[in-house]
């Protein structure tokens, strides 16, 4: 009975336990958007949580300041 048990219903067990965990992980990224300048236009690009408003290093989109709002006045940087 004992080991009827352990070889049937513990292994049930054990992959319904890697199901349900491998289910509860949860992703924390969190994004943001962001506006730069091209000739044609204010654009919108969404980014992650590395650029924050006036600080020290600049962020960039392919070489375009990014900024908080469409009006660009508020640049996005990073912390050194």
């Amino acid at each position: 009975m004992k080991t009827r048990f352990l070889k049937l219903v513990l292994p049930a067990f054990a992959i319904l336990l890697a199901v349900g965990l491998a289910f509860a992980t949860e992703s924390n990224t969190v994004s943001q958007v962001a506006y730069y300048q091209t000739p044609s236009g204010v654009m919108q690009v969404t980014i992650g949580e590395e650029c924050e408003p006036n600080a020290e290093i600049s962020c960039t989109y392919f070489g375009n300041q990014l900024y908080v709002e469409p009006t660009l006045v508020t640049p996005l940087g990073r912390r050194p």
